[in-house]
């Protein structure tokens, strides 16, 4: 058959045409797959990161014992991209908001200054809680985790409960908003998750649990070396006057 007949030059005309779209296509395809694969693996990664930090908080807090807290009106910011929270806040005036412990203080009871000290914060939802007078004389972390997004967050602790020789093992939840170096909506929920220890005639007994709430809405940020100081004005803290601490008949 002819060159003539084929039409050579014309095919050829319509053939480099057409390998250059396919080519074209094939590129555009192997960029958007890219895009998928990387967004894929963007929200596996997220995925993974929520898992994480479920497994850490139940570690931290039974289901039950995190359910009972909500329930007397604890809020949780459960997001695994929290805010940077690390320092020393002072916390007061710290007013009881509700209790499931029977026979308790009243509602508006007000509570003993606090002070919280939050470090070694790390991207796998790890961080450090100290204080005082938050639980009792002494309140040390077993194991801590944090969650939340934007400025918002809650800080999930297992903590050591210290009164006078005696402990107890705590769950503590605390949510607030972080506003430059002040915590605004300052409010936490403690539960008496293990009592087994020679607390039983000082702290609330295990599965009861309080909210407590900072009523001016503002727990200012103030220098570490203040942790452990006196409050000013007080020369005793009442042994009585603590959140963890139980009313005795």
């Amino acid at each position: 058959m002819s060159e003539k007949l084929l039409n050579l030059p014309a095919l050829r005309s319509i053939v480099i045409p057409f390998t250059f779209i396919v080519l074209l296509f094939s590129a555009s395809c192997s960029k958007d797959k890219e895009i998928v694969s990387e967004k894929d693996k963007e929200l596996v990664e997220e995925k993974l990161k929520e898992e994480a930090l479920a497994k850490k908080i139940q570690d931290i807090i039974p289901a039950k014992y995190l359910d009972s807290l909500k329930k007397i009106g604890i809020e949780v910011y459960s997001e695994a991209n929290p805010p940077k929270i690390e320092g020393t806040f002072s916390v007061q005036p710290l007013i009881l908001e509700k209790t499931n412990v029977p026979k308790d203080f009243k509602i508006g009871h007000k509570f003993d200054d606090a002070r919280i000290y939050f470090s070694r914060q790390t991207e796998n939802f790890d961080i450090r809680l100290l204080a005082t007078g938050l639980l009792a004389e002494r309140d040390t972390s077993i194991t801590t985790a944090i969650s939340g997004s934007g400025n918002n967050f809650t800080v999930y602790g297992k903590l050591k409960a210290v009164q006078r020789g005696d402990f107890a093992i705590f769950a503590v939840i605390i949510s607030a908003t972080l506003d430059g170096n002040v915590l605004r909506n300052f409010k936490y929920g403690l539960i008496n998750i293990d009592n087994s220890k020679g607390g039983i005639n000082k702290f609330i007994l295990e599965g009861q649990g309080r909210v407590i709430f900072e009523s001016d809405f503002a727990a200012e940020k103030i220098s570490d070396t203040e942790l452990l100081a006196r409050p000013q004005n007080k020369t005793d803290i009442p042994v009585m006057n603590r959140g963890g601490i139980r009313i005795l008949p």
